[in-house]
């Protein structure tokens, strides 16, 4: 549905090049969920811009249903919810959301716009000024205003950034639904939520991509051989985390378990761009 090929991007910056994408390439399946995470300055913003056609790369291309999104008709399959939103604050949702609604010429009924309110939990507040709206309820439109045109692919940009937590398990709840309806592209730096939303990933650092695949995957390739090593000595149980099992300076005797760590998402997320930069 979504192919990113062999993408590269720099940018000047007085006389310094900053190699934004190097050769970062992955494939997004049709209706599946599927999260862009890495470090801060690892290319996620860079990619997400290229894939709405904001900015060129420099090489290689990116294809949604096979069309280039350099085709100005790819961009009526994309909704987006920026991590930042703007928006007149003077307008209410309602209002505002009709010009979407009218700039993309969908014919909608007033009951239909309803329920994508309620679905967003908004119902209420459809005819509440903007700037009447918390972050949480701002994030909320965004999301709505990013569906109503029922997008082939929809681009969550970092949407928890900055709320509660009432108001981030609010935002995973609604993502939760959609899931299966189109495809989401997802950013986070909340690793819980992209392990609740997210079917695969691409894991991207210094512009490149240093995993591609499921979570499922990811947690079985890279245990680092981390273990969990249970013994007694002197009548008490001990339990320490060990790297590797050569050269135990404990008695097998004393041995009680020893057992693989599954480590969690931040573990190997920490791990992965630790190796990458040595």
């Amino acid at each position: 549905m979504l192919k990113v090929i062999d993408v590269y991007k720099t940018y000047k910056k007085g006389k310094q090049v900053i190699n934004a994408l190097n050769g970062l390439s992955f494939e997004v399946n049709e209706n599946e969920s599927f999260a862009i995470i890495g470090p801060n300055g690892a290319g996620k913003t860079t990619t997400i811009k290229i894939i709405l056609n904001l900015i060129y790369p420099d090489k290689g291309k990116v294809l949604i249903f096979d069309k280039d999104v350099l085709d100005y008709n790819t961009r009526r399959y994309i909704g987006f919810a920026p991590e930042i939103p703007y928006y007149p604050l003077h307008m209410t949702a309602f209002e505002l959301l009709k010009i979407f609604i009218n700039i993309y010429n969908i014919n909608i009924q007033k009951n239909k716009i309803e329920e994508y309110f309620e679905l967003v939990k908004l119902k209420e507040f459809m005819n509440v000024p903007l700037s009447n709206y918390s972050k949480g309820m701002l994030q909320r439109f965004s999301i709505l205003q990013a569906i109503i045109i029922e997008p082939k692919l929809l681009i969550l940009d970092e949407l928890t950034s900055g709320l509660d937590p009432i108001g981030q398990f609010e935002i995973i709840e609604i993502v939760k639904k959609l899931k299966g309806k189109t495809t989401i592209l997802f950013t986070s730096h909340n690793l819980s939520e992209v392990e609740q939303i997210c079917d695969r990933l691409v894991i991207i650092n210094k512009g490149k991509a240093i995993f591609y695949g499921s979570i499922l995957e990811l947690k079985q390739k890279f245990s680092f051989n981390k273990y969990v090593l249970k013994y007694k000595v002197d009548n008490q149980i001990k339990e320490i985390e060990i790297d590797n099992l050569e050269n135990l300076n404990i008695k097998e005797n004393e041995i009680i378990e020893i057992k693989k760590k599954e480590l969690s998402m931040y573990e190997i997320f920490f791990e992965l761009i630790t190796k990458d930069k040595n």
